[in-house]
């Protein structure tokens, strides 16, 4: 195998010269242990796959025809006893806060407070148990189990292996005895190296030392590891959740809050469909409306669900109106729900971020992973559920720690977290 020598480190790192010889000698049996040379070609490749899907993603409508999707909505759905019989669930909770843990530093927040800060865990302000998002959703779902008699299995998705959420989310879950769920699992999103524009390694000091830059593998990372194959073991998440009895997925943020009926209605929605996404209808759509678009896109040979962000849309993606002519087209929320067979057969598409500043001091360049948004264009029979805005609402910043727990108490869930608690899961 390829290791990482001083010449091939000096071709392909990022100003690898101005380090002094201990730092050069430190950051190659790094990436030596880490991201040896096969795996950044694996990365380059990628990277250069993601770069030719964003130039086909400008130019997909060229030439198609766009309609307004197949909604169910919601005040239209009836969950059954079984709506929830073989359905597992997916929680992604790895997502870093930078942007939350900033505001609460801004707000007066000792650093010491935030040694083991992760957004989806944080705690939500006069909330039952100094529960953040995560804990309420497990608390709920358990209770859901309860309720309906089954038994959905439950991953938990965090950060890449060794990072904080990844300690923390996992040490938590073992310390509540899973809140009582029966199958659950906790899996690390995988990492990318961050290469600059001519496709070098970045690099950043810490205490003196160089580290590679890397990022998570994006939105659609969590959705891509349930086919990763474990260590010392022949069969992944997904063969875990066949096994577990889950032919369908829903896949919701950790870092939400949800009320009660929105797992149920999810499920029993696409019961007929082999996946679904879920959106809110636009009463007004304006140009810069940040959110993604559902919309269904016609072909000469194919007909897709998709999801249109602001950079891609067109005159005729913002004119479109359901049949009545009062809404235009559903945004995106972020929740999806797929047959388990879709993403066996199917690999997500390789997908580019518009060019981010990293470091200060190289150039802006794409993050590159999986989307999620892309898993609704592999499905053959799709729809799109649609739902109020006030029926969730996900932490961003560190106003809406206070809105969010405001919105838990409103759905019952404080009670929720308390009668799960009683049972004996501390």
């Amino acid at each position: 195998m390829e290791i990482w020598s001083h010449q091939l480190a000096i071709e392909r790192i990022y100003n690898f010269e101005k380090l002094n010889a201990n730092q050069q000698d430190f950051l190659i049996a790094l990436l030596n242990k880490r991201f040896p040379p096969s795996v950044y070609e694996e990365h380059r490749h990628k990277r250069v796959l993601a770069q030719r899907n964003l130039i086909k993603a400008r130019n997909l409508l060229k030439g198609a025809l766009q309609e307004f999707p197949r909604c169910i909505e919601n005040t239209a759905v009836s969950p059954k006893p079984d709506s929830l019989s073989g359905y597992g669930i997916v929680l992604t909770a790895g997502g870093d806060g930078e942007r939350l843990r900033l505001s609460l530093q801004k707000q007066g927040i000792p650093m010491a407070a935030l040694t083991d800060f992760t957004k989806a865990a944080f705690p939500l302000p006069d909330f039952f148990g100094d529960f953040g998002a995560l804990q309420i959703n497990l608390a709920l779902i358990a209770h859901i189990c309860e309720r309906a008699r089954v038994d959905m299995p439950v991953v938990i998705t965090t950060g890449p292996e060794g990072s904080t959420t990844a300690r923390v989310i996992g040490d938590m879950i073992a310390q509540r005895a899973a809140f009582g769920i029966k199958n659950v699992k906790v899996i690390c999103q995988g990492e990318r190296l961050h290469l600059t524009t001519d496709e070098q390694i970045a690099f950043e000091i810490r205490d003196g030392m160089p580290y590679p830059v890397t990022n998570p593998d994006e939105t659609g990372g969590p959705i891509m590891q349930l086919k990763a194959m474990e260590d010392n073991d022949e069969k992944s998440t997904l063969d875990w959740l066949a096994e577990c009895g889950a032919n369908k997925i829903i896949v919701l943020q950790g870092t939400a809050i949800y009320h009660p009926n929105l797992i149920p209605v999810m499920a029993e929605a696409a019961r007929n469909y082999d996946g679904l996404g879920v959106g809110i209808l636009r009463s007004r759509f304006a140009i810069k409306d940040p959110f993604g678009s559902l919309v269904v896109l016609k072909t000469t040979d194919k007909e897709q669900l998709v999801i249109l962000e602001q950079e891609v849309r067109n005159s005729q993606t913002y004119a479109l109106k359901d049949h009545s002519g009062q809404y235009f087209l559903p945004y995106n929320t972020g929740f999806y729900v797929f047959d388990r067979e879709v993403l066996r057969i199917n690999n997500l598409p390789d997908y580019a971020t518009p060019p981010k500043e990293v470091l200060a001091s190289i150039p802006r360049s794409p993050k590159v992973g999986y989307a999620a948004t892309d898993i609704l264009s592999l499905i053959h029979k799709p729809a799109v559920l649609v739902i109020q805005p006030d029926q969730y609402g996900v932490i961003k910043k560190v106003d809406d720690l206070e809105r969010l727990a405001d919105m838990a108490k409103r759905f019952g869930l404080d009670e929720v977290c308390r009668y799960v608690m009683s049972r004996g899961y501390k």
